[in-house]
């Protein structure tokens, strides 16, 4: 009976340690499963970080080229600019046009025409072709510090709807010259001129003004 005892006692014993041996292989096996699992997916996020790292790297030295490339254009438009010759601003129609040329050019805005009735001391706009006395003609000459103050020469031509020039003082001169004291701010000036002498046809006169032999301002006047 004793024998028999300690026979099912190392039975158990024996299969208790088996079963033991089972779990812990079993428990190693799943830990080298997940372990592996574990290092293919470190190095994969390892993969996918480094391709990240060297994909911005590329996007920063592209960034950086292009930048150097800009900073290179700007500088060789600068040194180009410094030896550009006399300033000349460009050649259209091969004429050079300096920036002192553009800055000391007199110009005309707010140009007003309208044809005018003298009636005692009064003067009365109408457009009617046979009660025009006169043409009334307004405008500014700009602000430019860069002119000398003092009396300017202001040119005016009227061009009838035929394309015309009407002659304004005699039989042959097409324009009229009048002074305007000028200042270098911006100027108004108001000058008539006589067309009672004309038989004015109906359509729009255009007028022009003009200082050292260029057109600085335009304007349009109707005559019906």
């Amino acid at each position: 009976m004793p024998q028999n005892k300690l026979l099912y006692l190392t039975a158990s014993g024996v299969g208790m340690l088996t079963i033991g041996l089972i779990i812990v292989s079993f428990k190693l096996y799943d830990f080298s499963v997940k372990n592996n699992e574990l290092k293919d997916k470190i190095t994969l996020e390892k993969s996918i970080h480094q391709n990240q790292i060297s994909e911005i790297l590329k996007r920063y030295d592209s960034v950086n080229r292009n930048y150097s490339d800009g900073v290179s254009l700007v500088k060789k438009s600068a040194t180009v600019r410094k030896v550009a010759p006399s300033g000349q601003l460009n050649f259209r129609k091969g004429k050079n046009t300096t920036a002192k040329e553009v800055e000391k050019k007199l110009s005309a805005c707010n140009i007003n025409a309208r044809g005018v009735r003298l009636i005692s001391r009064d003067v009365v706009e109408t457009c009617v072709s046979s009660k025009i006395d006169q043409v009334r003609i307004r405008f500014t000459l700009e602000e430019n510090r860069d002119l000398e103050s003092g009396n300017k020469e202001i040119a005016i031509q009227i061009i009838n709807p035929k394309k015309r020039l009407l002659a304004l003082k005699g039989k042959s001169e097409t324009q009229l010259v009048k002074e305007v004291y000028y200042d270098r701010l911006n100027t108004d000036a108001c000058v008539f001129i006589d067309l009672y002498q004309h038989q004015l046809i109906v359509g729009d006169y255009k007028i022009n003004l003009v200082h050292n032999g260029e057109v600085i301002g335009s304007t349009n006047f109707r005559v019906n």
